[in-house]
């Protein structure tokens, strides 16, 4: 059937909407008493809410970055914003906490993980080296929100954290 068959078969009965309204089961949920139900009134969603209800479904969140929430909670404990790291000279021991981005164990690597952590500011490369990997496997495999010591790398706007601690802060995740 054409195009033209589509069209007048509209014609001949209604939009689509019309079509279900006249169907039984449609007919009769609309004279039911469940389509006279009150209206529900739920409290509104706090910002830490919606930010990790978003990132349960999809990952990401338009409403604030998830460390943006968190950030007053690290910075009295010593953990730096990825963009304070720029500043600080190479080979200096740092603490920076963020969302994990990426775990990869490359077959070439010789067991070195590289992860990559993210917060407001930008992102931070996390260098694991097979030793720290074993001490604190669990860690390196299950945090969603990543806190690590380590020695800094910067070379031309890159940074690497060769890592010697690191510390599962899922636990403070926004709500």
């Amino acid at each position: 059937m054409g195009e033209e068959g589509v069209v007048s078969r509209y014609a001949e009965t209604g939009t689509p909407a019309a079509l279900l309204e006249s169907l039984p089961l449609f007919a009769a949920a609309a004279s039911s008493p469940l389509a006279c139900e009150a209206d529900v009134h739920l409290p509104k969603m706090a910002l830490g809410e919606h930010v990790l209800a978003d990132y349960i479904a999809i990952r990401m969140s338009l409403k604030a970055q998830p460390m943006a929430l968190l950030r007053e909670d690290f910075e009295p404990r010593g953990y730096l914003e990825t963009a304070a790291l720029r500043h600080i000279p190479s080979g200096r021991i740092v603490k920076t906490v963020g969302i994990v981005l990426i775990r990869q164990r490359p077959g070439t690597a010789s067991g070195v993980i590289f992860s990559t952590l993210e917060d407001k500011t930008g992102i931070a490369n996390i260098i694991i080296w097979p030793k720290i990997f074993e001490k604190y496997r669990r860690i390196v495999l299950g945090a969603r929100l990543l806190g690590v010591r380590g020695q800094l790398q910067s070379e031309q706007g890159v940074i690497h954290i060769i890592a010697r601690e690191l510390f599962d802060m899922s636990g403070t995740w926004p709500s």
